[in-house]
């Protein structure tokens, strides 16, 4: 079976239709969801999705960096823990995106990023949670963040989007490699995947976003799964069923489930 390990499954684009996304992706081969949140309320919505959904959707409960501007409590995440543990598998989607601010000085947008970055990976920590982190345009601060900690926590960089030196670099601090469905149209990530160990690899829709070749314009679906594994695949010079089978095994294996 395939695992996507990040798909937005509580965004308003699946509210006409949401268990039959579900049910479509089942039906490809995917049998389970981590479901990321991006704020306090995709973090309530993934909890309920997941206590709906035993064993087959599991929350990420966490703010994206561009919350940061609206200062959102992480004690709010700490008490959604308390309450719903069982359902809550990660923290995250959580991290640094300076992209909105090229050109720009923006010093104190960033901070405000690498604080709220830093208390949730905290907040990991104490949970003895993995993260699910993004990361663009920041890789330097990203890891400097990172590197801050008494100890590493368990986690992926999501839709992986560095390079070969950011890829040493997340293997120096165990990290796991999210690959998304722009590695069917971006040569520049085509180009570096063979430097990617599959051992290290977690496939990922970022759905409703990301949409694979050929249904590239259209909702992206976790069904869509199966076509990153092939492209991977392909790209490595390796059998499909060996992406299914490592990767299916690196998810159970961060996220505990």
């Amino acid at each position: 079976m395939f695992i996507d390990t990040h798909c937005h499954l509580t965004f308003s684009e699946y509210d006409p239709d949401r268990a039959m996304v579900i049910g479509n992706a089942k039906k490809a081969g995917v049998k389970q969801f981590i479901s990321p949140s991006v704020d306090p309320f995709s973090s309530r919505q993934s909890v309920i999705l997941a206590e709906k959904n035993p064993r087959t959707v599991f929350a990420g409960i966490g703010y994206h960096p561009y919350e940061a501007q609206h200062t959102p409590q992480v004690t709010d995440l700490e008490q959604l823990i308390q309450m719903h543990k069982d359902s809550i598998v990660a923290i995250g989607e959580i991290g640094l995106d300076y992209h909105q601010y090229k050109g720009e000085e923006a010093a104190g947008k960033k901070q405000n990023q690498k604080i709220l970055f830093e208390e949730q990976l905290q907040l990991a920590l104490k949970h003895n949670l993995p993260v699910i982190m993004h990361c663009r345009d920041a890789f330097e601060d990203f890891f400097a963040v990172l590197d801050i900690l008494p100890t590493q926590p368990g986690g992926v960089i999501h839709c992986f989007s560095g390079g070969l030196q950011e890829i040493r670099l997340a293997k120096e601090r165990k990290l796991l490699i999210g690959l998304d469905g722009n590695i069917t149209y971006s040569k520049q990530l085509q180009a570096i995947i063979p430097d990617i160990p599959l051992s290290v690899i977690l496939l990922e829709t970022d759905a409703p976003y990301l949409t694979p070749v050929p249904h590239r314009g259209t909702r992206n679906e976790p069904k869509y799964i199966p076509l990153i594994a092939a492209e991977i695949a392909r790209l490595l010079n390796i059998n499909i069923h060996q992406v299914e089978n490592q990767t299916t095994v690196n998810a159970k294996t961060l996220f505990r489930i």
